[in-house]
């Protein structure tokens, strides 16, 4: 825009052209000093040349937010490693909490005063070029009002300090502060052709002890009274950022104190939060501790399921049950164990104390010519006895090692027939009959897959347990067929029937078990036995996935009933 360029008398205009409440009026505008000569001010003709290049006395950091508090990323870092491992969970916890709640007030707070600061600059500098836009666009009395000549300077606080420069006239320059104490920036000499340039932009300034300001040039065209010829200045007006500085440092004093008293509210609440929410897993500790004491039956409160703690309850309480079913199995094996080597020993001491008494008799020359025949045959009877026990004690550590052993298709009606047969060789006098296994149907082919000398052992054993602990002449039975369970499955059985006194149910009870015999006093008379036969059927079948037990036969007696699973046809 360009204007003509044309003379003003400032002295008639008045002491103060500019009315309160006007507009175009700033504030307060008081200038301080002597009162030169009268001169006209006139502005520029021509302005809009285009942006210009920054001022080369403006500070490179003149945008308002470089003025803004910034966080300091020099923070130590947190201790870590077993320090940190050391520290209670609730502590790390409420320290998160608040850790987080202290950078989101603090990232809130920053963030609210550089927008506050932005702003306030803003306003000063749209003053400035709102004034500016005043004085370019030919608001005479403006100008005119902030050149005043006049020597008043206790009119009040100036909102402007200003600055015109007239390089030609040196002697009209002028320097007036703004505020009571008429504070001023370090102005910077700019040209009349450089004002132009820089068409309103507004610059930074500071004054002598660093405070910042904000300012513009105006580039003028003087005319002094009482002559004909104009001179090109500038003018530049300043306000000063102090108050929007004040204004922050309350904002961040306030957000200070909130922000201090929230985070302790908080921390107080999250530790009893915290402090409630860890109550479960103390208790779970409380309780982990009384079954490391050695009260495996405690338990832990049970809780919801839907809840981590609940779930985390009821996997505990489940994995307690299974560790003390483990360590009560555990002790039962180790007194089965106890008892196992307590009654091997038994047994074995009987015939070895048997065999060195013989022997020592025989050293001794005690044994008269007549009877070393019978000795040495007393004491190979002896060897022999404990021998067949080795083997047993073998096989049952061979079958609780779950040794594989041959797998071959095995008829139990072929090893019942064998049996049947080898006891009417040993005792003609008894009835041993293999009959089927239901009434009026005789023996079937009864097939199952194993080892066909353990199976063979097993019905020798059964049929060996009938005839040696009933009476003579007592007949027994030996039925093998095939059943068919309820889920369809199909089982291969094998009974062994007397009819003699039976057992009682204690005995029926104990009779797998190793060692075990009726006759407590574990005396050998007739029928005695050192206990492991039936402990050996027992263990041969369970290797074999089927399942031994006994029952009393009808009319009196013991029924020892084998079923396996039935192999596959063919």
């Amino acid at each position: 825009m360009s204007e003509p360029n044309r003379g003003i008398d400032v002295a008639a205009f008045g002491p103060d052209p500019v009315r309160p409440g006007s507009p175009t009026e700033p504030p307060v505008a008081v200038f301080a000093g002597p009162a030169p000569e009268a001169v006209d001010v006139t502005p520029a003709a021509a302005r809009g040349q285009g942006d210009a290049a920054d001022d080369p006395a403006d500070d490179p950091g003149d945008d308002a937010a470089d003025d803004a508090a910034q966080p300091s990323d020099d923070a130590p870092a947190r201790p870590a490693g077993s320090r940190l491992a050391a520290i209670p969970l609730r502590t790390q916890l409420v320290a998160v909490l608040v850790g987080t709640l202290l950078l989101a007030l603090a990232a809130t707070g920053f963030g609210v005063q550089w927008v506050l600061r932005g702003y306030l600059v803003q306003q000063i500098d749209d003053q400035l070029s709102a004034t500016y836009e005043q004085a370019v666009g030919g608001d005479d009395r403006l100008l005119s009002g902030l050149t005043r000549t006049d020597d008043d300077d206790r009119r009040g606080p100036a909102q402007f300090a200003t600055r015109m420069v007239v390089p030609s006239r040196p002697d009209i320059n002028r320097t007036n502060g703004s505020g009571p104490e008429r504070a001023t920036p370090v102005f910077t000499m700019i040209s009349y052709d450089e004002a132009k340039a820089l068409d309103g932009k507004v610059f930074r300034l500071e004054s002598a002890n660093g405070a910042p300001w904000r300012a513009v040039v105006v580039p003028v065209v003087v005319t002094p009274r009482f002559s004909l010829t104009s001179y090109p200045g500038t003018v530049t007006l300043a306000l000063p950022t102090a108050p929007v500085d004040e204004s922050v440092q309350q904002l961040r004093l306030f957000t200070l104190s909130i922000g201090g008293a929230a985070i302790l509210v908080f921390a107080v609440l999250g530790w009893l939060a915290i402090r409630r929410a860890f109550r479960p897993l103390a208790e779970v500790e409380e309780t982990a501790a009384l079954i490391a004491g050695g009260d495996l039956s405690r338990r832990i409160q049970e809780r919801p399921t839907t809840t981590e703690v609940g779930r985390l309850t009821a996997s505990l309480n489940t994995m307690l049950s299974h560790i003390e079913a483990a360590f009560r199995a555990r002790e039962a094996s180790e007194a089965r164990t106890r008892r196992f080597a307590a009654d091997a020993s038994h047994e074995l001491r009987t015939p070895l104390a048997a065999i060195r008494g013989f022997a020592e008799l025989y050293r001794q020359g005690a044994v008269p010519t007549d009877d070393v025949p019978r000795t040495m045959r007393r004491i190979e009877d002896e060897a022999t006895r404990m021998g067949g026990l080795v083997e047993d004690l073998l096989l049952l550590a061979r079958l609780d090692e779950q040794r594989p052993g041959r797998v071959e298709h095995v008829d139990l009606t072929v090893l019942a027939g064998d049996a049947v047969h080898d006891a009417r060789g040993l005792d003609p006098h008894r009835p041993v009959q293999l009959v089927g296994l239901r009434p009026g149907v005789g023996p079937v082919p009864s097939g199952v897959v194993g080892d066909e000398d353990r199976l063979r052992q097993v019905v020798a054993n059964l049929v060996a347990n009938a005839v040696r602990h009933t009476a003579p002449g007592t007949p027994v039975q030996v039925a093998v067929g095939t059943d068919t369970g309820p889920d369809g499955t199909r089982t291969a059985v094998l009974e062994v029937r007397d009819h003699g006194q039976g057992l009682s149910p204690e005995h029926a009870a104990k009779i797998f078990e190793r060692f075990y015999r009726a006759d407590s006093s574990r005396q050998r008379g007739k029928g005695g036995g050192s206990g492991l036969g039936l402990s050996i059927v027992s263990a041969v079948v369970s290797a074999h996935h089927g399942q031994v037990g006994v029952r009393t036969t009808p009319g009196g007696g013991a029924t020892f009933r084998v079923t396996l699973p039935a192999a596959p046809p063919e």
